[in-house]
């Protein structure tokens, strides 16, 4: 984790939970190693329990992303890590212990009550990790452009 923001970024830590938002993060964080030579730790975190158990179809996942990504920047490295526990607080203690300079996680774009309920990992993970968090939408293509704002005079 660098002090400063000068320091080039070594160690992207990349959490997935193989989903389409974190699909989008997966793309978004290969471009970013590529230009700055910086490594992939993809993570995946097990949730409840017997979640350090082994689990053939999240290994089965995680070996098709890693293998994606190295088909797609093969001059990345990219190491793998496997964890259980409440995935907000486990990412961010892997970013800290393995010395991850940006943390680059998709967002499922819930908001209001359905987050309430829910709860984000993106957001907690943006209120406690110890280093830059970049969040990237999943968004529809479909999705309607942002309307230019009302100054309301």
């Amino acid at each position: 984790m660098s002090e400063s923001s000068t320091e080039p970024i070594r160690r992207i830590l990349l959490p997935t939970d193989f989903s389409a938002a974190a699909n989008a993060a997966v793309e978004y964080a290969e471009r970013l190693a590529a230009c700055t030579s910086a490594s992939l730790l993809v993570l995946h975190v097990r949730q409840g329990w017997g979640a350090d158990a082994p689990s053939d179809e999240a290994d089965e996942q995680m070996q098709r992303t890693i293998e994606q990504i190295r088909s797609r920047v093969p001059d990345v490295h990219v190491e793998q890590l496997i964890h259980g526990g409440s995935p907000g607080e486990v990412i961010c203690w892997v970013a800290q212990e393995k010395a991850c300079d940006q943390i680059v996680m998709g967002t499922h774009g819930r908001t209001g009550v359905i987050n309430l309920l829910m709860g984000s990992t993106a957001e907690y993970v943006v209120r406690h990790a110890r280093c830059p968090v970049l969040t990237v939408p999943s968004r529809s293509s479909t999705e309607e452009p942002l309307q230019e704002p009302n100054l309301g005079h």
